[in-house]
């Protein structure tokens, strides 16, 4: 695990050979191209993304949106191959905290390799410049419109973006007061030699959404920008019933929108509220308390440190109660779907611009996400700014079970993804039993319900001895073919990522 905590030092040059070898297909119009995933290097700073896609507004639409199709398949790519998985863990885990829908603007498409950039560079790092750097990004800055707060806007400024930065991002709705509109009534908490209001209420988010009033982005560039034309004058009271603690800088009022980041990072209840998230998605949906206890502290005590997500992860993933949580959570499509193809050194596949003289074929990735979207777990698409999901009773529901129990087949069809599947060459000559007991430790790890290995090595048999290795049939002439066996090895491991084990972890 601590050499999982280190990712730079893992050799992940497989998988950037994927990275680098993987083609996307783009077609449209005249245009029928399976390209490289080069722009999934843009870094956070690349302007080139903007002034191709981002502002191209007379592109064509699939166009603008191969920088978000690129990042999928590097995604999925990184996710069945690469050796550093605890970190692709963490980066899915930063998407769906700091959530935007992709495709909910084609700026924000167009500019999505840098979104991801910014969950690489920091998923590891210190959480405050984190919330900084995704504050000014192009997707957030576009997804909850703080590209156009300013002064004398609707109501004084647009508060989408402070809304969610409190009670999402940071400080969660957990410490909300919703029903209190006097400061005052508010008590405080002390954490160290630190007193902190409580939680938060209405008036901090119109004060910090009066704070982030100028920050946007240049239209030219792409970049982050702070115009100072558009900024609200005057103190702001954030987190504070002090006016000895107003927010104002006269000389440099980009800052105020700085220290309101730092007040809500700062916050015991922004550490409470992300290390039991963190907890909820390492361990179980029931966080233990004493673990979250102890990740706060951490938390807290590392708050200027740049290794601070890093140290928390640590004393998380080292807990006793990390080590024993098989069974406490439940995988979601994605994740399934992911073990499944790890498990089975499935190839995912690279498109073509046309398959036996006929363009409108060859882009397998199209349909595989296709598929895998209707699942319910769309990577990147999920509507709302909360983020998939992260508890059984979400996932746990006869459609979803059925979809995700019908992935590993599709995702091998040439209509439904084209990933090569093959169980059967990794399989060794055995008994019915055998042959179960090999996949059974390949797919699930844990022990299953003798019920289940039962049920299992009696499919395989059909009928005949499980003791025995997997015999012809005589029921018809199919049957004797000896693909008929193969197609009951490749059946059975389809069937071993639908049992419970399986889909537990």
């Amino acid at each position: 695990m601590l050499q999982q905590l280190n990712p730079t030092a893992i050799d992940d040059s497989a998988c950037d050979q994927r990275l680098a070898t993987t083609r996307l297909k783009v077609r449209y119009d005249a245009v029928n191209e399976a390209r490289t995933l080069e722009l999934i290097k843009a870094t956070v700073t690349n302007q080139s993304l903007w002034t191709t896609y981002g502002n191209a507004n007379d592109m064509n639409f699939a166009e603008r949106r191969h920088p978000y199709n690129q990042v999928r398949v590097a995604t999925w790519l990184r996710a069945v191959y690469s050796k550093r998985q605890l970190f692709e863990v963490l980066v899915d885990f930063w998407h769906n905290h700091f959530n935007v829908k992709a495709t909910s603007d084609t700026k924000i498409s167009g500019t999505w390799p840098i979104y991801d950039r910014i969950m690489r560079t920091h998923a590891l790092g210190n959480f405050r410049q984190f919330v900084t750097a995704m504050a000014q990004s192009v997707a957030m800055m576009y997804y909850l419109d703080n590209v156009s707060n300013k002064v004398s806007g609707g109501e004084g400024g647009n508060e989408n973006f402070a809304r969610e930065l409190f009670e999402l991002h940071t400080l969660g709705s957990d410490n909300y007061f919703k029903f209190y509109d006097d400061r005052t009534q508010i008590e405080t908490l002390t954490y160290g030699n630190e007193t902190f209001l409580a939680g938060y209420v209405d008036d901090d988010v119109y004060e910090a959404s009066y704070a982030l009033t100028g920050w946007t982005i240049n239209t030219t560039t792409g970049n982050f920008e702070f115009n100072p034309s558009w900024h609200q004058a005057g103190g702001k009271r954030v987190l504070t019933n002090s006016f000895n603690e107003i927010i104002e800088n006269k000389g440099n009022p980009q800052a105020e929108g700085d220290e309101v980041i730092r007040r809500v990072c700062n916050h015991p209840g922004t550490a409470r509220s992300l290390c039991t998230k963190l907890v909820r998605r390492f361990v179980s949906d029931e966080p233990p308390a004493d673990l979250v206890d102890q990740a706060v502290d951490v938390w807290m005590a590392n708050r200027d440190a740049g290794d601070q997500i890093r140290r928390v992860l640590e004393v998380i993933l080292l807990s006793d109660a990390c080590k024993g949580t098989f069974g406490q959570k439940v995988k979601r499509p994605l994740e399934a779907i992911w073990a499944f193809l790890r498990a089975t050194d499935a190839n995912l596949p690279s498109d073509v611009t046309a398959v036996d003289g006929d363009g409108s074929k060859g882009g397998y990735w199209d349909s595989l996400f296709y598929n895998v979207d209707s699942s319910g777990h769309a990577l990147f698409g999920w509507d709302t700014p909360t983020g998939h999901p992260d508890k059984a009773e979400y996932w746990a529901n006869t459609n979803g079970v059925l979809k995700r129990w019908n992935l590993p087949y599709t995702a091998s069809q040439s209509w439904g993804g084209n990933v090569g599947i093959d169980p059967v060459s990794q399989t060794p000559a055995g008994s019915c039993y055998q042959i179960v007991d090999y996949w059974l430790d390949r797919l699930v790890g844990f022990g299953v319900t003798s019920t289940v290995r039962v049920a299992l090595a009696n499919f395989l048999a059909q009928g005949f001895d499980p003791n025995l290795a997997p015999q012809p049939l005589p029921k018809s002439p199919d049957w004797n073919d000896p693909a008929a066996i193969n197609d009951r090895i490749q059946a059975l491991v389809q069937l071993i990522a639908a049992t419970p084990e399986f889909n537990l972890r």
